[in-house]
């Protein structure tokens, strides 16, 4: 069994930065003092791993013991969230990706001279529903081109994508936008490409081995949207496209028949998981 493994396979920068930022902070803080707001990563293992740490996850501010240090997740809080830690006065450790704080800068750019943001992006994911607070009254989520039609658009515009998009449906967004701004004269759209090189190196090398192999292996955690997106890429042109959270999880039944495989994970998937996968193949393949 010929093995592939996708190339920038595994953490990407803002993740693998978060994840040093919040053990070092985990392991050197008192016990009961330090926490996860959100998870760090949508990773099970690593959420898991940062508790045995140290660093308690919670969901709920409320649940935010006094004077503790609060680590904020790689994918941001809304400006709600930020003052509402503050005003509580915790220690806080702000983990976000350097990429998401710049589309925070952008949005409230945008929203102090009154332009209409449009997100694109997954509207219940974390880095979405902090862009939305910076953009305020001023934003709108949509997923696909054609959420593009129950927009009612004004003069000014400005188009922004969670980091971990499709290019090529981004395109598509934003050529839907012009075409339907543009029936206004004198309408002002500004287009910011914020999808992360990362993801975009990640997608192409995830479609280039599913096209040369006979089953794909997609790695991450189930409810990490880059991962989810990179099992959907490559099941549109390769069916035997799996997707598991871990080793333990892939079968030796998707490999009958196959002589190579394709391996690959998303942006908050660790480089140790993506090696696991790789010898779990191995060994139920001989």
């Amino acid at each position: 069994m010929k093995i592939y493994t996708a190339k920038g396979a595994g953490f990407c920068f803002g993740v693998k930065r978060a994840v040093d930022m919040a053990y070092k902070c985990a392991l050197k803080g008192e016990k009961g003092s330090v926490y996860s707001y959100h998870e760090i990563i949508h990773n099970p293992q690593e959420v898991k791993r940062l508790e045995a740490a140290g660093a308690r996850h919670v969901e709920n501010i409320n649940e935010i013991g006094s004077g503790a240090t609060v680590i904020v997740s790689t994918h941001g809080v809304t400006p709600a969230e930020e003052r509402e830690l503050k005003d509580r006065q915790f220690k806080i450790l702000d983990t976000t990706c350097p990429y998401v704080k710049k589309i925070h800068l952008i949005a409230e750019k945008l929203a102090k001279e009154d332009f209409q943001i449009i997100i694109v992006g997954d509207i219940d994911h974390l880095e979405v529903r902090g862009i939305l607070g910076c953009a305020g009254r001023h934003g709108a989520v949509i997923s696909c081109a054609k959420d593009v039609n129950r927009l009612k658009l004004g003069r000014k515009i400005g188009i922004v994508s969670q980091t971990t998009q499709n290019e090529k449906e981004y395109r598509e967004i934003i050529c839907r936008v012009i075409e339907k701004a543009f029936s206004v004269r004198q309408a002002e759209v500004r287009v910011f490409n914020t999808i992360c090189d990362a993801t975009g190196l990640r997608q192409d090398e995830t479609v280039r081995l599913a096209g040369k192999t006979g089953v794909m292996i997609i790695i991450g955690g189930i409810n990490s949207a880059n991962t989810k997106r990179l099992y959907k890429l490559s099941r549109k042109i390769l069916k035997n496209t799996h997707h598991v959270e871990d080793a333990a999880g892939i079968k030796k039944a998707w490999f009958k028949g196959c002589k190579s495989a394709g391996v690959s994970g998303g942006a908050s998937t660790p480089d140790a998981a993506i090696e696991a996968a790789v010898r779990r193949i191995k060994d139920i393949t001989g």
